[in-house]
């Protein structure tokens, strides 16, 4: 059974953000084992306690790199304590740019010599939307402390299609990955796709998880909230923990499910 982790994003809702405290209890009780924090979090110097008051793992730090962002970018991965990982979504303008390459080429030699992972968060709308664009970045620095993590959100709201294909483009550098239940709408993040619980939406997570198990891997998931989805967050949070389990058991009995037969139209 994979280690299951949930992205803070789903306690910052419309109405004020829930506290560490209160986001560390509804994970355990919920079943989960760790989260993934935003970058932006009022409690980042905390981390470090996270795994000894609650048992929780933080797996990453979500961190966005802009133009301007450079001093930000460097001390977070110079002072994070308690996580061994960042995913690092870029953004400095259309496309991959110099601004990119230049960040990464100063924070490697930090991540390496405090024992960080890189992990880089390709993201629908951002200047690094595709795994394509992830991996030649991960060929052209060659670097041990660089890698990738898929996002099935944002595979699929970028529409990258060829989902085996695309997993094992990422294979050598796949860190871990992250799932959400979501469909193409205008009225989703970017007006692109939604963001949902994994019981809901379009995408097929459970083939996702077939083409994950086929690949060899057997990593953490980590599951994508937003503010968009409204509700009880609580009950979001278990809805999601109870949808991965069965879809995990489920393959575990019958894995020859998630190999699908090509669209019949």
């Amino acid at each position: 059974m994979h280690d299951l982790h949930h992205m803070d994003f789903i306690f910052q809702t419309k109405l004020g953000t829930y506290s560490l405290d209160a986001q560390c209890e509804m994970l355990v009780e919920t079943g989960y084992q760790g989260l993934t924090v935003s970058a932006w979090s009022q409690k980042l110097d905390t981390l470090d306690q996270i795994k000894t008051r609650w048992g929780l793992d933080v797996g990453a730090v979500y961190l966005i790199y802009r133009q301007g962002l450079e001093s930000f970018v460097i001390n977070a991965v110079e002072s994070i304590q308690g996580c061994h990982s960042i995913e690092l979504a870029l953004d400095s303008g259309k496309g991959v740019t110099d601004l990119d390459r230049k960040i990464l080429e100063k924070i490697l030699p930090i991540a390496e010599r405090r024992g960080i992972e890189i992990v880089l968060y390709p993201h629908v709308r951002y200047g690094m939307q595709t795994t394509s664009e992830a991996v030649q970045l991960c060929k052209a620095f060659n670097h041990p402390s660089l890698g990738i993590v898929f996002n099935g959100y944002h595979w699929y709201a970028n529409q990258e299609q060829l989902l085996e294909e695309r997993l094992q483009a990422v294979s050598l550098w796949l860190k871990q990955v992250n799932i959400a239940g979501c469909r193409l709408s205008p009225l989703g993040w970017g007006g692109v796709a939604t963001i949902e619980t994994l019981d809901e939406g379009e995408m097929d997570n459970f083939v996702l998880m077939g083409a994950l198990r086929r690949l060899g891997y057997r990593g953490r998931y980590s599951v994508l909230g937003w503010e968009s989805m409204g509700g009880d967050v609580f009950g979001n949070l278990e809805r999601s923990q109870k949808a991965f389990r069965s879809m995990e058991q489920r393959l575990i009995k019958h894995p020859e499910w998630s190999v699908l037969d090509s669209l019949a139209y």
